[in-house]
């Protein structure tokens, strides 16, 4: 099984990976009882998290824990707590990702991050805001390769905004090839509207 690992830290926005963790939570009943992906969680150590809307989270592993070759996907989730050194080592893991062609998503505060630590400076990328980048880190030097965008896929990288998650999830997903691009946009279509039409279509 394919194994798509979030990360998961105080503080984190939990509401931003709830499209994507849905996703996969039907891939059973989209798929004719058959499951390619499976969500872990992992965390600098396995100590509880404590999320931004105030879940206990355990995760599932630490990083010394997971071997990052091996894996479909890394998903970085938004939260305050990114400068904190304990995160740093999953910005290492999510650079040797990037080089080894394995999907890397990242998610609003998760972008500034990034930011920080040289990775858009290489990819079409997107964030909260321009300003927003430019503000709060001090390293990014990737401006001419900003979109104004919810949700921006540059090879093997996805950015969003905070508000992007729809859109982020829509691109995650056709980056893995986890559906039909049918189904995708029913799933994109029917969660942007709550039209009932495009939840018979993703059932088809």
């Amino acid at each position: 099984m394919k194994k798509v690992y979030v990360y998961v830290l105080n503080d984190m926005a939990e509401c931003e990976i709830g499209y994507i963790l849905q996703a996969f939570s039907m891939e059973k009943l989209l798929k004719n009882e058959t499951k390619e992906f499976e969500v872990k969680t992992v965390a600098c150590n396995k100590k509880p998290i404590l999320t931004l809307g105030g879940l206990t989270i355990i995760p599932d592993c630490a990083i010394s824990e997971v071997d990052f070759s091996n894996i479909a996907a890394l998903l970085l989730p938004g939260s305050s707590a990114w400068g904190s050194e304990d995160n740093q080592e999953i910005l290492k893991k999510a650079q040797e990702c990037l080089c080894n062609d394995i999907l890397v998503g990242a998610i609003c505060g998760a972008t500034l991050a990034l930011a920080d630590y040289g990775i858009l400076d290489r990819f079409k990328h997107t964030s909260n805001s321009l300003e927003y980048l430019n503000f709060f880190s001090k390293n990014y030097a990737g401006q001419d390769l900003y979109v104004c965008s919810n949700s921006v896929s540059d090879r093997n990288l996805v950015t969003a905004n905070s508000a992007g998650s729809l859109e982020w999830t829509k691109d995650i997903l056709k980056n893995l090839n986890v559906y039909s691009d049918k189904k995708i946009d029913a799933f994109y279509n029917y969660y942007s509207t709550g039209d009932a039409k495009y939840y018979d279509e993703l059932l088809q």
